[in-house]
């Protein structure tokens, strides 16, 4: 019996875990929940990899989470055993480097642009002088974490004194600034399309609360049902491809013009809302993909990982 393990850091499942574990059982997997922080690698003698003290033995793992606000040293610690564990011939979806890409909003950003995939004008800095010219010039932006997750510490502004005051404190904790043009939605809303593979299993639109501009879930963002369109589909694929991810939740909003237009790739998506507006869940279909992987169906390169 295969044996294959979602990786997060959260003490128990999350709901999307746990959809993951129960679909690796119901396919004939052995599944187990593995904690990335107990995960140790070792270089030059002994396991390479071992979880809790013990040898881990895998088939194939999903990875879930590498932790919302790790340090630098943690980040990369976390990163460079899940890339031993890789190496040394268990597959893992999402590959550990396309994780840190995904990670990374400016890096993620460039790889998407540089694949044809239309974006909105942004920059990232440290100076806040150049970032409130930019501000000046686009009238209405909106400021992000470079690592930020669920839309939280992004502000859109829209006034040169806010914005300067909202630049300061950045620059006064020493943080990179991310700024992105601020993009007319139509309906104020966006799409969450889910990639698995080749193919959009479900999308979703993320519908703003009244008053408000974010489209999170988790900010109170309501979901209604999209159509997967050929353009949508074609357009969400390419876009996870670019950065090298074999399943992804993309973020697309369709603008008050009828352009699309990609703000994110997340390698780690939540699929609660999702689920709940389609029926849809891509826990089965992220398990098949997974199988392929450890039967040797398919290979990093399929999912646009760049040697």
């Amino acid at each position: 019996m295969p044996v294959v393990a979602v990786i997060h850091e959260a003490p128990r499942p999350t709901w999307s875990s746990r959809r993951l574990l129960e679909a690796a059982r119901a396919r004939g997997h052995r599944a187990r929940y593995v904690l990335v922080q107990y995960l140790s690698g070792t270089v030059a003698g002994g396991c390479a990899v071992t979880y809790r003290g013990s040898c881990l033995e895998l088939d194939g793992a999903i990875v879930r989470a590498i932790g919302r606000f790790p340090s630098l040293e943690t980040l990369l610690k976390r990163v460079g055993v899940l890339a031993h564990m890789v190496d040394e011939g268990v597959p893992a979806v999402n590959h550990p480097l396309s994780l840190l890409a995904a990670r990374d909003k400016y890096t993620s950003l460039r790889l998407l642009a540089s694949s044809g995939v239309p974006v909105p004008r942004t920059l990232v800095t440290e100076d806040p002088y150049e970032a409130l010219h930019a501000i000046e010039r686009w009238g209405r932006a909106v400021i992000k974490p470079i690592a930020g997750t669920m839309g939280l510490g992004s502000f859109m502004v829209d006034d040169v004194d806010e914005a300067y005051r909202v630049l300061e404190l950045i620059a006064t904790l020493r943080q990179p600034i991310y700024v992105q043009e601020y993009v007319e939605k139509k309906g104020n809303r966006d799409i969450r399309a889910f990639v698995v593979g080749d193919r959009v299993v479900a999308a979703a639109y993320r519908v703003a609360p009244s008053g408000a501009w974010k489209t999170n879930v988790a900010r109170g963002a309501r979901t209604e049902p999209a159509p997967v369109t050929p353009e949508l589909e074609e357009l969400a694929v390419r876009a996870a491809r670019s950065v090298g991810l074999c399943y992804a939740g993309v973020d697309v909003a369709e603008t008050v013009d009828g352009r699309y237009v990609v703000f994110e790739v997340n390698a780690a998506p939540l699929w609660r809302g999702l689920y709940e507006a389609t029926g849809v869940d891509p826990a089965p279909f992220i398990v098949e993909l997974l199988e392929d992987m450890i039967k040797g169906r398919r290979d990093y390169r399929d999912c646009g990982l760049r040697g």
